[in-house]
């Protein structure tokens, strides 16, 4: 079953499944369970809610990552064994080279947070630059392929 993720969803399988999304200044989030063989993937725009009264559960990263660590943990999985990668948090637009503007680094700093707290190992990041990315998880053994749009792809395995 493959599934392309949209901005702010999230999405867990513990059958084989691939999940794929495109990002520019949005962050997308891996996480792995190397003993229950489940993987999880959000697609993450904006670093903190700051009110927003009713959002999806993928939009900011403070309640994504607590999100896709619940429906983890739902699906059998154990924090013990889970790792992260994340990839994204571009300088899409002109503004983003201000720092005021730079979104895509807020939300890479977020999601790096949001792990650290929960004490998710952090396996490997690919973030910043002026490109896009597509990341492809492959939930069956925890593959990740990051392709920086117009370069060569990046690929790394969460099965520690």
């Amino acid at each position: 079953m493959d599934h392309f993720l949209k901005m702010s969803e999230i999405r867990v399988a513990a059958e084989p499944a691939e999940l794929e999304t495109v990002v520019g200044s949005c962050v997308a989030l891996c996480i792995w369970d190397s003993r229950a063989k489940i993987g999880g993937m959000a697609h993450i725009v904006m670093p903190e809610r700051n009110g927003d009264k009713n959002p999806p559960e993928g939009k900011y990263a403070d309640s994504a990552v607590a999100s896709l660590v619940a429906m983890m943990l739902k699906k059998g999985g154990e924090l013990r064994f889970f790792s992260a990668a994340f990839a994204g948090g571009a300088s899409m637009f002109v503004r983003a080279r201000v720092p005021s503007y730079a979104i895509g680094t807020k939300n890479a700093e977020s999601v790096r947070k949001h792990l650290e707290r929960l004490r998710i190992p952090i396996t490997m990041h690919d973030v910043g630059g002026f490109a896009g990315r597509k990341v492809t998880f492959r939930c069956t053994d925890g593959k990740l392929e990051i392709k920086v749009l117009n370069r060569k792809s990046l690929l790394t395995n969460l099965n520690n």
